[in-house]
């Protein structure tokens, strides 16, 4: 059906953010839309919700956590639109977010995929990110996170790829290079698909247009919690396993190391998770025969050279570099202007 956007939204235990979220959808300015709620097995009464108070929305009810990947595909896979949005459950979405969005992907036959604006619900002063980016060492970053938003990612630009909690991607490129990695469960199978997508020539381009307001780790906890600690050392392993080129496998080990050790040791000494990540790692060793089964099919949908595709991973890199940097210097910024007050004051 064409124009049809399908909005595909993974559901576990959401009940307090559903509401906003789908009110800002039924309030967009693009109206040629179905919702489709993957719910996987909440128990806080989610499904009760969205059948009493929302019966346009199309409502799957798994009876377990299935995790991200498999709830999203099975949203995909039901879908009746040629244009796939993908929303987080606690995100509220401007009201020209769709509208901007399908304007931007419709206009551009080179992407398979558009990158919005992500603010921090509880604060729009600050990003929650620009798109995603990747490094040498295989680690992923969101590429403006937790930067106040000063016009610095107010231009349309190609990027590595969108974050799975808002973007829109056309449905023929899970048609060409296939879905969500479900051995991934969560956590970094957004990233694997982008890899995936600008190997086989789809790219992404970010637009600063279409605005959304993420709360973040409103379901699966903090950054550091033992389940996004385990899945993410998984997950890092496996992402560069499948996707890297042998070639820059090798070229790029010590950036490797280094960051996987760095992850380790942040982990390690500021979450207090060391043992989920070895746990992560050992499940990557044991994923290792399929997952190099996985990358051989990756390598036969390669329409780039191996030079575009290490130029887009330093490019990624360098834009996270940048952002960390910028980052500091609002911190440094902030912390001397809490020292000088104090002291303005007194002199007053």
């Amino acid at each position: 059906m064409n124009g049809l956007v399908s909005i595909i939204i993974p559901n576990w235990n959401g009940k307090e953010f559903l509401s906003p979220c789908l009110d800002s959808l039924y309030a967009q300015k693009y109206q040629n839309f179905e919702i489709i709620i993957v719910d996987n097995g909440s128990i806080d009464g989610s499904p009760a919700l969205i059948k009493s108070e929302y019966p346009l929305v199309r409502l799957i009810e798994l009876t377990t956590n299935t995790g991200f990947s498999y709830a999203v595909n099975l949203g995909i896979k039901q879908s009746k639109g040629s244009l796939i949005a993908l929303i987080n459950n606690d995100t509220v979405s401007d009201v020209n977010w769709l509208k901007v969005m399908v304007a931007i992907i419709n206009s551009h036959s080179e992407i398979g995929s558009v990158a919005c604006k992500m603010l921090m619900y509880n604060d729009p002063a600050y990003l929650d990110g620009s798109g995603d980016g990747y490094r040498r060492g295989g680690l992923p970053g969101r590429i403006g996170h937790r930067e106040r938003d000063l016009g610095q990612f107010n231009q349309e630009r190609y990027i590595m790829g969108a974050c799975g909690g808002a973007a829109l991607y056309r449905k023929e490129l899970f048609a060409k290079i296939g879905y969500f990695d479900e051995d991934y469960f969560a956590y970094l199978e957004d990233v694997d698909l982008s890899l995936r997508a600008q190997s086989a020539g789809f790219k992404c381009l970010y637009t600063p247009e279409a605005i959304i307001y993420h709360v973040g780790c409103g379901t699966t906890g903090s950054g550091y919690s033992p389940m996004v600690v385990s899945l993410s050392a998984q997950n890092n392993i496996n992402t560069i396993v499948k996707n890297i080129p042998l070639i820059l496998i090798l070229k790029f080990l010590p950036q490797i190391f280094y960051f996987q050790l760095y992850y380790l040791l942040a982990v390690t000494l500021i979450g207090k998770q060391p043992i989920a990540w070895f746990k992560g790692s050992f499940n990557a060793l044991k994923l290792l025969p399929k997952m190099l089964k996985k990358r051989s099919e990756i390598n036969k949908l390669r329409t780039i050279s191996i030079k575009e595709f290490e130029d887009l991973i330093i490019k990624s890199e360098n834009e996270l570099k940048e952002s960390r940097k910028r980052l500091n210097n609002q911190q440094l910024r902030q912390s001397d202007l809490k020292m000088k007050l104090p002291s303005e004051s007194k002199q007053r």
